[in-house]
């Protein structure tokens, strides 16, 4: 019935509406459910849950539809979900995965923040094929080997161009850490690879930027001296989300459950402070924007139109 009113796991939340908002209504609640069940743990504490799970929600909203509607449709679809939030969590509670210990959340949630961006959205996949049919020479030449052109091709694009580890090359290809080495250092003299000029333990490795969306050396360098003061890994580990993003829009408190919450609000503060590094596409009056990297730091074929 039009302009009903619910009282139900809500707590007397007053929502009116027919025709669209209905149909946004459904689509958000389905959007929610989707993202309860997820099996990716969730922060310990409740009010930290219905942070992040809203955040799932945004991401989705974003990742299914950006291009797809006009703004102002999303605008709507973003208004709904603050609007109705608060009557679908407490129904949607019993669903959630049980918290985690804060230490191994962070660490879950840390890799689950970069496998929920696609290969595709970091990587272009059509030079980095073309590249691997190029060095075919250093290559296995057995059909069974472990270590082919589509397997390193499949590897490489699941780190998303972030840093990785010998060992995660070695662990991956089931093969001993001499031949990793061999391997690895094959593809750092064919410019494949880039090394993080890290020394013993520190040392990582990680695609080439001309087979990145993002100009992955020079964001780095960008983050690092923006974040300047802060404990080090904090650094790295912004410039790898950014880079694993491939410059597409993000919320910015998509970020919170990835970083410390003491230092959040700073970091969110001298990153979008900085008007070279990213740019505000809309903005929420709680606070939550909607931010993106400046084309300057994408690739020329990946730019947008206005930032060429």
């Amino acid at each position: 019935m039009e302009g009903a009113c619910s009282t139900a796991a809500g707590g007397g939340y007053r929502w009116l509406g027919a025709g669209q908002e209905r149909l946004d209504r459904a689509l958000v609640a389905g959007l929610m459910l989707d993202a309860a069940l997820e099996s990716t743990p969730l922060p310990p504490d409740p009010e930290a849950q219905g942070r992040t799970l809203k955040l799932r929600v945004q991401q989705a909203l974003l990742s299914h539809l950006a291009g797809r509607i006009t703004l102002d449709r999303f605008r709507d679809l973003v208004n709904t979900l603050e609007r109705s939030f608060s009557f679908y969590f407490p129904l949607l509670s019993s669903l959630l995965p049980p918290a985690a210990a804060d230490s191994s959340y962070l660490r879950t949630a840390l890799q689950a923040g970069f496998d929920a961006f696609p290969p595709s959205r970091a990587v272009v996949g059509d030079r980095l094929t073309a590249e691997l049919a190029r060095l075919r020479g250093i290559l296995p030449q057995r059909p069974q080997s472990k270590l082919t052109g589509p397997k390193l091709q499949k590897f490489l694009e699941r780190t998303r161009g972030t840093w990785f580890r010998l060992r995660d090359f070695q662990e991956h290809f089931q093969v001993d850490r001499k031949t990793a080495w061999e391997y690895v250092q094959k593809f750092l003299q064919a410019k494949l690879l880039v090394h993080n000029q890290g020394r013993a333990a520190a040392v990582r490795y990680g695609l080439a930027d001309r087979f990145l969306k993002v100009k992955a050396g020079a964001l780095r360098r960008e983050v690092a001296a923006l974040l300047s003061g802060l404990p080090s890994p904090l650094a790295s580990l912004v410039a790898d989300r950014l880079i694993a993003g491939g410059g597409e829009p993000f919320w910015e408190e998509e970020w919170r459950p990835f970083l410390p919450d003491s230092l959040f609000q700073e970091i969110i503060t001298r990153l979008s402070d900085s008007t070279s590094l990213l740019k505000v596409v809309c903005a929420r009056e709680a606070g939550n924007r909607l931010l993106r990297l400046q084309g300057g730091w994408l690739h020329f074929s990946q730019q947008s139109p206005e930032d060429r």
